[in-house]
């Protein structure tokens, strides 16, 4: 069967046949792919943007999963969900959901405190916890319908970045801070 379109006064197929050049004999053995390259930057080959400096040295040529597992890892102590009100004198009152896993089981605690944004109630509600984080570099980035907190924290000598999504910026920076407290306390 043959399909063809009409012109003028001639008529012209429009089937295109592709053929292999050069057939492959049966019974040899497969291709051999080349090995997977990674990106040298995984966060900009995902969503485009750029990771910081120091970060896209370290993770340089890591595959998403193993990056999302060395910078985001879901630690026994995190800021699961914080909502703010805004109050008088460019403060906040913020209310926190605290989850602390404990072997088999978990404890969600219900906080709330008074501070002048987000970090700084995540950095109060973490140190009350009894891990003390401090920022040293501080990124954020819109993408899609979410944001991406990056940090570069410490606690003395320990020093660790950590990556934290949320649906807000405040719960992205939450997350954050949450993943760096586990990098530097484990």
């Amino acid at each position: 069967m043959s399909i063809s379109t009409s012109t003028r006064s001639t008529r012209r197929s429009t089937i295109i046949e592709y053929r292999r050049e050069t057939p492959r004999p049966a019974g040899i053995e497969p291709i051999q792919s080349e090995p997977r390259i990674y990106a040298e930057d995984p966060f900009r080959a995902r969503f485009g943007f750029k990771l910081p400096r120091g970060l896209r040295e370290e993770a340089r040529g890591m595959e998403w999963r193993t990056f999302t597992n060395t910078y985001a890892p879901t630690g026994n102590l995190r800021i699961s969900t914080l909502e703010s009100d805004s109050r008088r004198g460019g403060m906040y009152h913020y209310t926190a959901t605290m989850i602390e896993g404990t072997g088999c089981e978990r404890i969600s605690t219900e906080t709330e405190i008074m501070a002048t944004g987000p970090v700084s109630a995540c950095t109060n509600l973490l140190a009350d916890a009894g891990r003390r984080v401090e920022i040293l570099e501080f990124h954020q980035f819109d993408i899609f319908e979410a944001t991406v907190t990056f940090i570069y924290a410490c606690n003395n000598n320990r020093r660790a970045w950590a990556m934290g999504f949320g649906g807000t910026a405040d719960q992205s920076a939450a997350a954050a801070m949450s993943s760096a407290a586990h990098l530097i306390y484990g």
